[in-house]
């Protein structure tokens, strides 16, 4: 099952916002695509996105906020 991002954001993590949603969704509909069982899809793709989102926050200039 294919994923947007917000759709994915709202249905499996809602604390994923923006790129991290983004590339969450794309990965966990390339793993359904290859024929991950869609559960260790999300649970792969919400670790991913989750740890993406967090080096962001870590690494975000002062001034570009």
């Amino acid at each position: 099952m294919p994923w947007s991002p917000s759709e994915f954001a709202r249905k499996h993590n809602k604390k994923l916002k923006g790129a991290a949603a983004s590339k969450a969704a794309d990965m966990a509909s390339a793993m359904v695509r290859q024929g991950v069982p869609e559960g260790v899809a999300i649970a792969t793709a919400n670790k991913h996105g989750n740890r993406m989102q967090r080096r962001r926050k870590l690494y975000t200039h002062p001034r570009s906020e």
